[in-house]
């Protein structure tokens, strides 16, 4: 299942399009294809224009709205982001990232999305040369090449990906965020989970949306964009943190161990003259527990 994650603002926005965007999914998937699609929309409470919900109910898929105050607007993206994600229905493997102004062009995208079979992937139409920044991927004028060397970008990537991270990114470019973390797994590991599709979205709207630029002030100094940030430079330790947390899981499983197996894990451990008094000490702690 692919789980459609976005914020949508109409009041005071122009370049808004859901309609066309929710329009245009409907015109690319087949009736077997909807079943397997899900929208988790996040709306402003004071956006007047919004769509109603028997409105969004219309849709051949579902379309869940979800309304809180509006906060820091587009800068806090990220935490609307990370929620709508906890949300999704759980058979859902795949997460779409993208935005109001988005539009899908071609049929046959989301039966593709659902063949590949990795556990751990990014997929954009265009694959930026992720190897060229290694080594360099700090300097000023290297972040502003790799933050959009994937142009006009709304990024598909497996949930695994983002149950591992565990957020996406601490600023509102999800796109800038999987780029710096694609460089820095490379650069410590030279992994590459990237993969290239066939364009099937295109974007409308300008080009010089203030906040897309750096323009609109914000408390945040972890926002990268295209030309700003980011100021705070601990955004890439903890983004070096995230990329060994998904090579980990990617040498060692991401399957919790149950029954025997987790026990005769955790008996390997430690050297065996050591069980005796482990055993005790646990069994003293059940027994401490029961008369509590």
């Amino acid at each position: 299942m692919i789980s459609v994650l976005f914020c949508s603002r109409a009041k005071g926005n122009p370049d808004s399009g859901l309609t066309r965007l929710l329009e245009s999914m409907a015109d690319c998937t087949t009736p077997e294809e909807k079943k397997h699609v899900e929208f988790l929309i996040k709306f402003d409470s004071d956006d007047d224009d919004r769509p109603t919900d028997a409105a969004l109910a219309k849709y051949p898929f579902p379309v869940r709205p979800f309304v809180w105050s509006r906060g820091e607007g587009r800068h806090g993206l990220h935490h609307a982001q990370e929620y709508l994600f906890a949300q999704r229905d759980p058979r859902s493997k795949w997460c779409l990232m993208t935005a109001d102004d988005f539009y899908f062009n071609r049929p046959g995208f989301v039966s593709e999305i659902l063949a590949t079979k990795d556990e751990f992937c990014i997929m954009g139409h265009r694959r930026p040369m992720i190897e060229t920044y290694a080594g360099r991927y700090e300097q000023e004028e290297v972040i502003r090449e790799w933050v959009v060397s994937f142009g006009p970008w709304s990024p598909v990537v497996s949930s695994r990906v983002i149950e591992v991270c565990q957020n996406f990114g601490w600023q509102a470019n999800v796109d800038s965020w999987l780029m710096g973390l694609s460089v820095a797994l490379y650069d410590l590991y030279g992994v590459v989970i990237w993969k290239q599709h066939h364009p099937f979205y295109a974007r409308g709207g300008a080009d010089d949306r203030p906040a897309s630029c750096g323009l609109a002030p914000t408390y945040n100094n972890m926002e990268i964009t295209n030309n700003v940030g980011p100021n705070n430079r601990y955004w890439f330790e903890l983004v070096r943190r995230q990329a060994r947390n998904l090579y980990l899981n990617m040498v060692h499983g991401t399957e919790h161990r149950r029954g025997w197996s987790e026990t005769w894990y955790k008996m390997r451990q430690q050297p065996a003259h050591r069980l005796p008094v482990r055993a005790l000490r646990k069994l003293r702690t059940r027994i401490g527990s029961f008369f509590a």
